[in-house]
């Protein structure tokens, strides 16, 4: 890839523009002034955009809609300082979009914010699972069904599961292998009642340790045990058509509500 060799400039408040061959020169004349800028490979591509205004294009891969609650109507622009100048005053929400079709639709549905409940509504049944420190009495682990409700018991002796219908790990457990642990358990369940889809927030769990992407010697002989069970279970699950995929922590109902 060629590499840039001349830097544009505009300073706006003094519209003062120029080309230069250094970076570090150009880094020097806008700091600290409203200013945009850009490098080029020749000094003809530097010319034009100053000779076209010297401003950055556009992006197209966002969308802001606009919907004026005393009209019911709604605008959508590509442009994030049009949106804040259309938004200005009461009586009108907005909100961004990756398509100009899920803004229209979003206007089209009465530019409703919807709520976390309103999100969860939408979730698909299965098993969800979640750990959290934040109660300050050791790591929790929490499996539930779609509506929050904790179905621990359906794997975990009732004697084991605490008054917060969650299950406490052994002292100085991480989060990490509680979200583990979390895994283990939902995944013992979905074989024995033949659910098909599990659902959880943690990443590192999901994509990398339940697959066996596992680095054993950062990690304590029991995570790693136990990583070693979750891979088989995973294995094991999939064959009969299961599916293990992520889902956002603000909408997780299974959410212990300590990682915000």
């Amino acid at each position: 890839m060629a590499k840039n060799k001349f830097y544009a400039y505009v300073i706006e408040n003094i519209n003062e523009t120029g080309i230069l061959t250094s970076w570090p020169e150009c880094q020097n004349k806008v700091k600290g002034k409203k200013a945009r800028y850009k490098g080029f490979v020749t000094k003809l591509e530097a010319e034009k955009w100053l000779g076209a205004g010297g401003n950055y294009e556009k992006k197209l891969d966002k969308f802001y809609a606009c919907f004026y609650t005393h009209s019911n109507t709604g605008v959508i622009t590509n442009d994030w300082d049009e949106c804040k100048t259309l938004t200005r005053g009461g009586n009108v929400r907005y909100k961004s979009f990756k398509s100009r079709e899920e803004a229209k639709n979003w206007i089209a549905n009465g530019g409703i914010y919807e709520t976390k409940e309103m999100l969860q509504e939408k979730l698909p049944s299965g098993i969800y699972f979640d750990a959290g420190t934040g109660r300050g009495i050791g790591t929790e682990v929490r499996v539930t069904d779609k509506y929050g409700n904790s179905i621990l018991h359906h794997f975990v002796p009732k004697e084991k599961i605490n008054e917060f219908d969650n299950y406490l790990t052994k002292p100085g457990s991480t989060n990490n292998f509680g979200e583990l642990l979390g895994c283990y358990i939902a995944l013992n369940i979905a074989l024995k009642e033949g659910k098909k889809n599990i659902y959880g927030d943690s990443k590192l769990i999901i994509e990398y340790w339940s697959k066996g992407r596992i680095k054993a010697e950062n990690l304590s002989t029991d995570t790693v045990e136990l990583a070693k069970k979750v891979v088989k279970l995973r294995k094991e699950f999939e064959k009969t058509g299961g599916n293990i995929a992520h889902v956002s922590g603000d909408i997780n109902p299974s959410d212990l509500g300590f990682h915000r």
